[in-house]
């Protein structure tokens, strides 16, 4: 082969490796940015179903200057929602609307509204009147000086202090003078001495010529667990 010829074939050979080279880089697949794809250094934005004002609580250093159902817990210094019947508090601002703190116990203000119903269900349902300090004092005026005995319902120390057919008994964290239980009714059976102190809502005992047994008749589970007053 000549020398002419083999330059020839190399020019060939380069041409067609240059053309090959062209045609694969426009084949190739082209990466550009990416619309609408967010950099990892921006936080999304808030879409607006999330209010974190909600689940923050309102600083505070008064009652006044919460919501009209909230109060201030002032060891936090922030807004709480009020307590309702029966919840623990120190202070009339920490009840809801319509109750007052009473021996450490939200309570409704309307004495009639107070009542054993789901605490004591098997003792007939009776409204029991806790007065406080300024109505006992009127009541104390009122009567002559030889009925100063307790009615029913009225803050007492022991049963001497309650009127004849009452006792003192515990409700919540005070005492109240109860009826004497009568004949028929629920009563509480003791088993052992001094569980009378671990009673919120105490019983009176039977009265007399009665005493606690297991309800007679029905022998269910629940009965046998049952005990009434009833004649010796």
């Amino acid at each position: 082969m000549s020398l002419v010829a083999f330059s020839a074939l190399c020019l060939t050979l380069l041409t067609c490796a240059a053309a090959s080279a062209v045609l694969h880089k426009s084949n190739a697949i082209k990466f550009g940015p990416a619309a609408g794809t967010a950099s990892p250094d921006v936080l999304p934005v808030d879409d607006g179903e999330q209010n974190l004002a909600i689940d923050t609580p309102l600083v505070c250093t008064a009652d006044s200057e919460c919501a009209r159902e909230d109060f201030c817990f002032l060891s936090r210094g922030a807004c709480l929602q009020c307590k309702k019947r029966r919840k623990r508090c120190i202070r009339d601002a920490m009840c809801c609307p319509g109750n007052h703190c009473s021996n450490g116990v939200c309570q409704a203000n309307d004495p009639d509204l107070i009542l054993q119903a789901g605490v004591e269900e098997l003792v007939p349902i009776s409204t029991l009147h806790e007065k406080n300090t300024t109505e006992q004092s009127k009541v104390v005026t009122q009567r002559s000086p030889q009925n100063l005995k307790g009615l029913e319902g009225e803050i007492c120390l022991r049963s001497s202090d309650c009127a004849e057919g009452l006792c003192c008994a515990r409700h919540f964290w005070s005492k109240i003078c109860k009826p004497v239980l009568k004949e028929g009714q629920v009563c509480t059976k003791h088993k052992r001495k001094g569980t009378h102190a671990l009673e919120i809502f105490q019983r009176c005992d039977c009265g007399e010529g009665l005493s606690c047994r297991m309800q007679k008749g029905d022998h269910s589970k629940a009965s046998r667990s049952l005990h009434t007053c009833q004649r010796h």
